[in-house]
């Protein structure tokens, strides 16, 4: 897959960043692009080979990537990968917290699993919670800072009622943004959030969210989903000094959808939602 620069360089020169969920999607965009602005790189995943094999074309095309198994419902591999980031490049700079995981239909609370519930959460919230900890610990050690950005969703906010699931580990996660942000603020450690709509991953594209593009150029006031490099490079901006006084944010990376859409009269959205 090519990988054109999104990021402009030397945004994040020099500073070593993990990235969770990076074997695919936002996430492995993101790794391709924060190396190109001067990061070295992290890649972390259940899939270890895929973002090994992610890793050694990143270095292949001149810049500083090592790929880890990482399992974020597990403290002990979060740990690991920590640990690992510090033997490779001598310290940690920022975290990008991208590991999630889509319902696998739409459907409203009542018609939720319990076991489809607890693993969005698990990923989502207790991922989230797992790696800030422990990326904060060692930022806190270094003494110098960091900066950590959590991959959400503007479902925390706006919140369908056929995804129960999604939007509450969302909501969750604005909650530990922001009270992270406090907590770690006076060790000069930044904790922000990104608020996401329809973004068409490669990935997204042929599964639940296929239909999703359509609506999105209908109805979202820019006329198109997102795009995984749409959400890379607003947290690599957070991830570096150029956003060194921005700290407990929740930013909208969601073309103005929070701001209301405009689907034609009578059309029921992908989201089950009568509009117009």
């Amino acid at each position: 897959m090519p990988f054109k620069p999104f990021v402009p360089a030397g945004t994040l020169q020099d500073k070593v960043i993990l990235i969770t969920g990076a074997s695919q999607g936002i996430g492995l965009v993101a790794a391709h692009g924060f190396a190109t602005a001067g990061a070295k790189v992290v890649l972390g995943a259940r899939r270890g080979e895929v973002v090994e094999q992610a890793a050694r074309e990143i270095a292949d095309a001149g810049h500083e990537a090592i790929g880890l198994a990482l399992d974020v419902t597990q403290e002990d591999s979060v740990v690991a990968a920590i640990e690992a980031t510090v033997r490779c490049f001598g310290r940690i700079d920022g975290l990008f917290n991208n590991a999630g995981r889509d319902p696998s239909t739409f459907a409203p609370v009542t018609d939720v699993p319990l076991d489809e519930w607890q693993r969005i959460h698990a990923v989502k919230i207790d991922g989230t919670f797992l790696c800030t900890k422990h990326a904060a610990k060692q930022m806190i050690a270094q003494g110098h800072g960091g900066a950590i950005v959590n991959n959400g969703s503007s479902s925390s906010e706006y919140t369908p009622a056929i995804v129960p699931a999604a939007s509450s580990s969302q909501a969750a996660i604005l909650g530990l943004t922001r009270s992270s942000a406090v907590a770690l603020g006076p060790h000069n450690i930044r904790t922000n959030m990104l608020l996401t709509g329809l973004i068409i991953t490669e990935e997204r594209a042929t599964g639940l969210y296929k239909d999703s593009a359509g609506y999105a150029e209908q109805c979202c006031p820019l006329r198109r989903g997102g795009t995984s490099e749409d959400v890379a490079q607003v947290a690599a901006w957070l991830l570096s000094d150029y956003a060194a006084y921005v700290n407990g944010a929740a930013i909208p990376v969601e073309g103005g959808a929070l701001s209301g859409s405009n689907p034609p009269a009578g059309k029921e959205n992908f989201l089950g939602d009568k509009e117009g």
